[in-house]
């Protein structure tokens, strides 16, 4: 198997919002030999010559006797109250870049002095921000910015993970495509010269005024994959933003999903078709429990044939499990879309972390639930579906197979077409998914009403890799 690229996380950008300021108060003769100094006097210029990176010592001229000082940087506050002799310690970080640095001078009797000072002029953050100049016509430009040294090459417009559009110079515009527009998402890379990346979206969220809103917490399980599809498990929580009815949603808890206990239906196709590979599937489905169930987690097996056969309830006993995969005998026909109905009805009031693991080798000839049932009531239950389409070929499969895709990729889950030869590694690559899964909690503040179905997609802040989760639910 080809091994994943890596891709690291973007480098943290020294702005406003992400440069960390350690502002502690330090004896003059202490701080002037561990740092440089620089010195901000009310007569001096407001653009101080010079590079600063680092921890600088901010020495204050206040001009006035007995002063109390407060000093910001690019509006941050990083000394309240300052008493003689007026020195705070500054970590600008390891690359120059440009700052605002405020002084607010309180003397005695009232008297007050307040100026600003740049530093670093023109050495800018590698920033990307991205707005609309012309909605009707469809047309946006990306605002960037980058270190002098490390120039912009190129700003791109992504369109499902690949390359729409490259702008090579200013003004950085784009006419969006119509469908782009209508699914309501415009993402935008820039790139430097050393290869650096920003990338930022666009939506066409409204603002919701703050005394009108409603807050909810909503629980999502998301997957990430890379280029290659490969399953990753190395992101950062500040790589991910999400959606919620077009709305951006505030992240408030992040963390692996394999620590929370699973509840997994099992099912397996025990039609007659599957009379010469039922050993092989035996064989396989057990290796995968073996290998994906650890403590506090429940399965449930259940053989799919002209009705759905439940073999096994869910259950934390393993050896129950393995128990019931062995000699399920094939016959009759295949009532997929009732076993799938089946065990969204099986899962639907358990607790843990839920999903359905399938495999079937043919389309569905025999249930009472039509692909129209199934399809609403899987997208409503938001369970991911798992699909492994055991020897699936021909043109007569071309439609089921495109219907087990939508099922799978409306619930978070996916369709791996297997051979008797990589059986099992289509089951390791579920698995695989599983133990990667990202679990987040997240803040939506709105006015939804009850049962409306509302819209989820997760970005993340790099075209190289894809969020795969529900795509909705219906609000409480």
């Amino acid at each position: 198997m080809k091994q994943p690229t890596e891709v690291p996380p973007p480098r943290p950008r020294p702005d406003t919002t992400l440069l960390a300021f350690l502002a502690l108060l330090l004896l003059a003769t202490a701080t002037r030999a561990a740092a440089t100094q620089l010195v901000l006097a009310r007569n001096s210029e407001h653009e101080l010559a010079g590079e600063y990176s680092g921890i600088v010592d901010l020495a204050v001229d206040p001009g006035l006797d007995n002063a109390k000082v407060t000093v910001t940087v690019d509006g941050q506050k990083v000394a309240d109250s300052l008493l003689s002799p007026y020195h705070v310690a500054v970590d600008f970080g390891p690359i120059a870049i440009q700052h605002r640095i405020g002084v607010v001078v309180r003397g005695a009797g009232g008297k007050r002095a307040q100026w600003q000072q740049t530093i670093n002029r023109g050495n800018l953050p590698l920033t990307l921000k991205v707005q609309p100049v012309d909605l009707a016509a469809r047309v946006f430009e990306a605002a960037v910015t980058a270190p002098k040294d490390d120039p912009i090459v190129s700003v791109q417009l992504w369109d499902n993970g690949r390359v729409a559009q490259t702008a090579t110079s200013e003004p950085y515009r784009f006419t969006i495509p119509e469908g782009m527009l209508a699914a309501g998402l415009v993402q935008v890379t820039a790139k430097t010269k050393s290869g650096e990346e920003a990338a930022d979206f666009w939506s066409p969220a409204g603002n919701v005024h703050a005394e009108e809103l409603q807050v909810r917490t909503v629980p999502i399980f998301v997957s990430v994959v890379d280029r290659n599809g490969q399953t990753r498990d190395d992101v950062d929580a500040s790589h991910f933003r999400i959606l919620d009815n077009e709305s951006e949603a505030k992240i408030i808890e992040f963390g692996k999903a394999f620590d929370q206990p699973i509840s997994i239906a099992l099912l397996l196709d025990a039609s007659a078709s599957m009379t010469y590979s039922m050993d092989h599937a035996e064989k396989a489905a057990a290796e995968f429990v073996a290998r994906s169930l650890k403590a506090g987690d429940r399965c449930s097996v259940t053989a799919v044939q002209d009705v759905p056969r439940r073999k096994q309830a869910l259950t934390d006993d393993r050896a129950q499990v393995a128990k019931a995969l062995e000699g399920i005998r094939p016959l009759g026909r295949t009532a997929l879309y009732d076993g799938v109905m089946s065990a969204i009805r099986e899962l639907h009031d358990e607790k843990n972390r839920r999903a359905i693991v399938i495999l079937t080798d043919g389309s569905d000839n025999s249930s009472n639930y039509t692909y129209d049932d199934i399809q609403q009531t899987a997208r409503e239950a938001g369970i991911p579906i798992y699909f492994i389409a055991y020897e699936s070929g021909g043109e007569s499969d071309a439609r089921d197979l495109d219907r087990l895709r939508y099922l799978a990729g409306e619930t978070g889950g996916f369709v791996a077409i297997a051979t008797e030869q990589n059986l099992m590694a289509k089951y390791n690559e579920i698995e695989k998914d599983l133990r990667a899964q990202f679990a987040i909690t997240y803040q939506v503040s709105d006015l939804s009403k009850s049962n409306e179905w509302r819209r989820v997609r997760v970005v993340l802040d790099s075209p190289k890799l894809t969020a795969r989760t529900i795509k909705g639910y219906f609000a409480p």
